[in-house]
């Protein structure tokens, strides 16, 4: 009886856990963009919907803030421990909710929106690849704000490590923010660090793989420093529901 009582409750383990891909199991986050993907228009309507679909908000230890060899603060108005971090995953259906978004948000006519597609489709679209644009947010230290630090990549299906095409990057910039204290019970004047880093990645792969068909239902987006993974991410394009 004990015996028939274990192999029941192994099976069910095993199915449970089979259900889950097994490169999925140790995400931190997953994005569901599969009814996204089935708009037909996008909008100044649901431009702002469709791209927060498209974006994970996530955070990672600062490395230069670790090798200082202090202890996080009580309070850290400036996050100086860590950076905050969102990936948005831009195809031609998110970078029109982007282009329409940012018009949006700056008020542009319909000309100087048109205008401002133009130039950001002539500059940052390429051809047979789509996007993951990082937006990185620091209060430490300007140089914790640059690649050379990170690993970072995407993985298909099968768990194989895919690396950008390119990688470009914006100028840092320094953004003057305000956060409430409950210690000090006001609001603290803070200013933080940020940049923009965009990954290329063709769709179709060196060995023939489309990263966007029917084989591969997710894209997992993987951050390392020195061999450690602090972050990793997926959007589900056309997979089961999961838990994550």
């Amino acid at each position: 009886m004990r015996n028939i009582l274990f192999y029941l409750i192994s099976g069910l383990i095993i199915s449970s856990c089979a259900s889950v891909p097994q490169y999925l199991r140790d995400v931190d986050t997953v994005a569901d963009i599969r009814t996204t993907l089935k708009e037909k228009n996008v909008t100044c309507d649901n431009a702002e919907d469709i791209l927060r679909q498209y974006s994970i908000d996530f955070s990672i230890p600062n490395p230069l803030y670790e090798n200082t060899g202090q202890r996080p603060r009580r309070m850290t108005p400036s996050h100086e421990d860590v950076i905050n971090c969102r990936a948005t995953l831009l195809d031609n259906f998110s970078t029109e909710a982007y282009i329409l978004f940012q018009c949006q948000k700056d008020s542009l006519e319909e000309k100087s929106c048109e205008e401002f597609r133009e130039k950001l489709i002539e500059d940052e679209v390429r051809e047979g690849m789509f996007r993951v644009l990082l937006t990185m947010e620091s209060g430490f230290s300007l140089k914790s704000l640059e690649t050379v630090y990170w690993a970072m990549y995407i993985e298909n299906s099968r768990g194989i490590m895919i690396e950008p095409a390119d990688i470009t990057k914006t100028e840092i910039s320094t953004v003057q923010d305000t956060v409430f204290s409950s210690y000090n019970r006001i609001d603290l004047p803070r200013s933080v660090y940020r940049r923009k880093i965009t990954l290329y990645f063709k769709c179709i792969t060196f060995f023939g793989e489309d990263l966007f068909g029917e084989k591969n239902p997710y894209i997992v987006f993987v951050m390392s420093h020195t061999q450690k993974t602090v972050a990793r991410m997926a959007w589900n394009i056309s997979g089961e529901e999961t838990d994550e």
